[in-house]
């Protein structure tokens, strides 16, 4: 970690942001579809069969992701750190369950999903946790499962201290440290799509680094 704050100091950080701002953040974000995501989340939909279960690490209040992946038909367990983005996914997204944590602290058996999916929340994590995240991840999904999730593109970390009104913290690897994590901690994925792209969000647009991947049989 390139930062002299601690693991649990820089989750604190991003719990009791997304906390304060809650409501304000989902009246911003729920009407400007993510359209990238909402590309991989119906590739997803195209490639599971209904009833399917779904992690959703970072499921934020439901909108529009979480719904999107109940619509399809999938069984729905969103894990997000923040309660307050919690308790509005509840009332969204009545049909998914969820659970509050710290997702480098839950805890599953193997092969319990057919698809581990960590849109715009890995990059939150401490740039040393992201590997052992991949890591679990992939342990969690079931054989012929499918992980999706995107990164940051650059190096660096980002201290914001007036992010809507909070401060807020995000990290990243850079594309080939995202690559190299890859090889490192996901064992056992193949049909890898790694793409560079932007998320337009709204007026806004920004590059992430798209991760697509399938675990072996």
């Amino acid at each position: 970690m390139s930062t002299s704050t601690s693991a649990t100091d820089l989750k604190a950080i991003v719990k009791e942001g997304y906390d304060a701002i809650a409501p304000k953040y989902h009246s911003w974000a729920a009407p400007r579809l993510t359209q990238k995501r909402t590309e991989y989340i119906e590739r997803l939909g195209k490639s599971l069969p209904k009833g399917s279960k779904v992690l959703e690490l970072g499921c934020g209040a439901g909108l529009p992701a979480t719904q999107q992946l109940v619509d399809q038909g999938f069984e729905v367990l969103g894990v997000d750190i923040s309660s307050s983005q919690l308790a509005l996914a509840k009332e969204h997204v009545p049909r998914a369950q969820f659970m509050q944590g710290d997702m480098t602290a839950i805890e599953f058996e193997k092969g319990s999903f057919n698809a581990v999916m960590a849109f715009y929340s890995l990059f939150h994590l401490p740039r040393d946790e992201h590997g052992p995240m991949l890591k679990k991840m992939v342990d969690w999904l079931k054989p012929g499962g499918w992980v999706l999730f995107n990164l940051h593109t650059d190096e660096k970390d980002h201290m914001r201290d007036d992010w809507m009104g909070v401060k807020m913290f995000s990290t990243g690897l850079g594309i080939e440290g995202n690559r190299q994590m890859l090889v490192e901690y996901g064992a056992g994925l193949i049909d890898v799509e790694d793409v560079i792209d932007k998320e337009f969000v709204g007026r806004f647009e920004e590059d992430f680094h798209w991760i697509c991947a399938k675990k072996s049989f």
